[in-house]
């Protein structure tokens, strides 16, 4: 089969103001979407994603650029091009005055599918994205962001497309309604093709199987997350520490000490109240930033205890996506380096 999604430099420029400044969101963009994967697409707010999304689902002209979806070309202005996709926006309105049923019987009747299709696929999509079917009958109006978040897949999932857009699904979402939307696009993995988009890396870490990260526009990085994180394998690693201190001020101390080493490379420490406000035996986190494993961790242990702090835990982690992130869209010279 094709591969799902090929944009080929897809460009959108706006003009603005009363000088017609041009603000060019989407920069020449080439991405290739392999089918039947979940696929990141990344970016700060502002990057470009959803004016990207937009121009993939036939919502706004690109000014230039093609799109190809599954080997065949969509053009601006022609439906059938586009009649592939389930898309899920960033902001999905709702008729609150309607009940989960009539929405999703009026999202069915809207891409012409009988009556008895949309009843039995409706079955099969609330199985698999665990929505109550009780609540079938009930009023959007009465439905948290989680739950209008899960009907809002259940309309991009009704005419069973093979690939699915969903713009920022997980933002606004509690911890709970972030798992179970997690959980959901794992779920499609294989059955669709999944497009991601998200500003919340950890997200894209735990469920997609390549990442594509944009900054103004511009594509910055495109690959699996394995390959990325190799590429990048020179960036500083993490060093978690857990500590109980002696007295409110073995902390700030140890942090003073630390920073004159040539290989750490920035100290993070969770705010911490004053020592007599703390309970008892509660202990204070620290992140190290560190360019030599083997160093640190001959030398820390020691220069912890030698500031009046009883070590809880000590842990390395490699660079994540947040680091990778910071690190592409920064310019730093450790990018620089892993890039060439």
């Amino acid at each position: 089969m094709d591969d799902a999604l090929r944009l080929v430099g897809l460009t959108k420029t706006f003009v603005s103001g009363a000088q017609k400044n041009k603000i060019t969101a989407v920069d020449s963009l080439d991405l290739l979407v392999p089918h039947g994967s979940v696929y990141g697409f990344l970016g700060r707010n502002g990057a470009g994603k959803t004016t990207a999304l937009k121009m993939v689902t036939g919502l706004c002209r690109p000014s230039a650029g093609e799109i190809y979806i599954y080997g065949k070309k969509a053009q601006f202005g022609k439906p059938s091009g586009f009649c592939n996709i389930g898309y899920l926006p960033d902001v999905p309105e709702f008729y609150a005055y309607m009940t989960a049923r009539e929405y999703l019987f009026l999202c069915g009747r809207l891409q012409k599918m009988p009556d008895g299709e949309i009843k039995a696929k409706i079955g099969e999509i609330f199985e698999l994205i665990n929505f109550d079917k009780k609540r079938l009958k009930s009023k959007i109006s009465t439905f948290s962001r989680g739950m209008k978040q899960k009907l809002g897949i259940a309309a991009s999932l009704l005419n069973s497309p093979n690939l699915i857009l969903l713009d920022e699904p997980t933002s606004a979402l509690d911890p709970i309604g972030r798992k179970e939307t997690i959980n959901i696009i794992g779920s499609l993995r294989g059955k669709h093709t999944v497009v991601f988009s998200t500003h919340i890396l950890n997200d894209a870490e735990r469920v997609c199987d390549k990442i594509a990260l944009i900054e103004k526009g511009k594509l910055i990085l495109d690959g699996s997350i394995h390959d990325i994180k190799s590429k990048y394998s020179t960036l500083r690693e993490s060093l978690h520490i857990e500590v109980l201190p002696e007295d409110a001020m073995a902390c700030e101390r140890f942090l003073a000490a630390v920073g004159e080493l040539e290989y750490i490379g920035g100290a993070e420490m969770q705010e911490m109240q004053k020592m007599q406000e703390m309970q008892k035996e509660e202990t204070v986190k620290i992140r190290l930033k560190t360019s030599d494993r083997k160093r640190a961790g001959a030398a820390i242990p020691k220069m912890l205890y030698e500031h009046g702090l009883t070590l809880v835990r000590f842990e390395f982690e490699d660079a994540n996506l947040e680091d990778i992130f910071i690190s592409a869209t920064s310019g730093t010279p450790e990018e620089k380096e892993a890039a060439k």
